[in-house]
């Protein structure tokens, strides 16, 4: 393999520059996406010049694969570094869109695109039987904008508060939520929601004795 020097003065001035912005590109949001539009140029870019990025990313410790499979190019740390901690609700949202995405696919040819509703994520979200209150149309505009900044969804239809909205579910979530931990995680957050909504109930009990003592 060519060191990093040789593979980079191969570019021309205008790849150089692509290659800057292609590399912090990824270091922001993880994933490459074939299938998304957006993603495509840098995508085939990363692909052209796989040494280079592979060569010049692990000096820093960051681990980039091709998976040809999903058509998606993820990238890691060795060193499980600048990793995106994600709260309670936007880990059941993540599950949720997981399980939207399998049962999907398994109905659809593989040249389909996997499309969900605002209304379905919200029904999968009550069959999951959490025990805790449904989000406000803000929260869940927020995190479905969090989740298509790291290529794991899109919208196509709508407005992402509403629930007649459509959303596009790109293959990124299969290495977001490994399957093997899939189920693990539902009765975790199960867990999760019942001791939430527990000590939710506390503080209230709490501050009604407070009351009832002035």
């Amino acid at each position: 393999m060519e060191n990093l020097e040789s593979l980079y003065e191969q570019l021309t001035e205008k790849e150089k520059q692509q290659f800057s912005e292609t590399v912090n590109l990824l270091l922001g949001k993880t994933y490459l996406v074939y299938e998304r539009e957006e993603d495509r140029p840098h995508y085939r870019f990363v692909e052209k010049h796989f040494d280079l990025f592979t060569t010049y990313l692990e000096m820093a410790r960051w681990s980039l694969h091709m998976q040809k499979q999903y058509s998606v190019i993820q990238l890691y740390n060795m060193d499980e570094r600048n990793r995106r901690n994600f709260n309670l609700q936007e880990t059941i949202f993540l599950i949720i869109l997981r399980l939207l995405y399998d049962e999907k696919r398994r109905d659809l040819r593989l040249i389909q695109q996997v499309l969900v509703t605002g209304q379905e994520i919200q029904e999968k979200y009550m069959a999951l039987q959490i025990r805790r209150r449904l989000p406000t149309k803000e929260d869940t505009q927020f995190i479905l904008k969090l989740f298509s900044s790291f290529s794991l969804l899109d919208l196509k239809k709508g407005h992402w508060r509403e629930p007649e909205a459509v959303y596009q579910l790109y293959p990124s979530l299969l290495l977001a939520v490994n399957p093997g931990d899939l189920e693990t995680l539902v009765e975790w957050l199960q867990e999760e929601s019942e001791q939430e909504e527990l000590i939710e109930w506390e503080e209230e009990e709490n501050e009604e004795e407070e009351k009832e003592e002035e």
